[in-house]
């Protein structure tokens, strides 16, 4: 969607490079990256794909930072995010995309405090929220790290699972090395280049939407 993306078509082009960049160090070029240590190519299988595969989070399921709701890039723990951010606001003035708002009271988070929904707005990855938050509650973060929640594949309405031609969700992907790739017409999320920002999802043709954003599971004990 039109309203998703930045406005100036040279603003879209150099955040896509920047992030690019960024994912691309991140993934290729630091063996000790925490991108793919410990990596499970599994997991998102195991708790998305597996039985009905409708792609629902699994009942009652609390995400990596400890949250059942997302929050803008480079968010922290949210153990440590209640006593860190001062619910100032400064981050959803920031976002160009108006895509951070405050979560109101009975929403779920506590009121006041900043949330992001990319099944119904995407984040661009601008990274404004972090540098505008003065608390750290928003820690400035790479792009290729930042982790917001994980894009999952709906195959019982996704047009690459019915064998037709479609690459919207790639190509929508900000990412390079892209976040999507395919077995043969069908779409496969690399969990660990995904940030969760969305914009798959509001390029996806079909209704309901064939991709969703939800929440990034924990890595598994060891």
């Amino acid at each position: 969607m039109a309203k998703d993306r930045p406005e100036d078509p040279d603003k879209r082009k150099a955040m896509r490079h920047f992030a690019g960049e960024a994912a691309d160090l991140a993934t290729r070029f630091i063996p000790g990256s925490r991108l793919v240590q410990n990596f499970d190519p599994t997991l998102f299988e195991k708790l998305y794909e597996q039985g009905t595969g409708s792609g629902r989070a699994p009942s009652g399921i609390v995400d990596m930072h400890g949250r059942r709701f997302f929050r803008p890039p480079g968010a922290i723990h949210e153990s440590k995010f209640l006593d860190t951010c001062s619910r100032c606001n400064k981050c959803v003035q920031a976002c160009p995309e108006h895509v951070i708002h405050a979560a109101r009271e009975g929403e779920g988070p506590p009121a006041g405090t900043p949330v992001l929904r990319p099944n119904h707005a995407a984040c661009t990855l601008c990274g404004d929220c972090m540098t505008a938050c003065p608390t750290g509650a928003l820690k400035p973060t790479p792009v290729g790290e930042i982790r917001i929640g994980i894009a999952v594949v709906q195959p019982d309405t996704c047009l690459g699972y019915q064998g037709k031609y479609c690459l919207a969700c790639r190509e929508a992907c900000p990412l390079e090395p892209n976040a999507i790739r395919f077995e043969g017409s069908q779409p496969r999320v690399d969990s660990r280049i995904c940030t969760g920002c969305g914009l798959c999802v509001h390029d996806c043709p079909t209704k309901p939407h064939s991709i969703l954003v939800l929440p990034r599971p924990p890595r598994p004990a060891k």
